[in-house]
């Protein structure tokens, strides 16, 4: 079996969206380049939504709320 690729942590994908801002912000880059930063950013965020998502999920059923 193949070892599973490790996600990143929240905060990791937190510093991956702030340097992604900064290369669009920052430099000329081509349309292309702009276009695959942009989608890269947008995967990253996703992931944090997930992320969040579950630590609510967990907390709703610590509390009592999700049942």
């Amino acid at each position: 079996m193949e070892e599973q690729e490790k996600m990143p942590t929240l905060e990791e994908s937190f510093a991956q969206i702030e340097a992604v801002i900064g290369r669009l912000e920052g430099s000329e880059i081509t349309l292309e380049e702009s276009f695959s930063l942009y989608q890269k950013g947008v995967e990253q965020l996703k992931h944090c939504s997930q992320l969040l998502d579950t630590v609510e999920k967990k907390l709703q059923i610590l509390s009592g709320d999700g049942e």
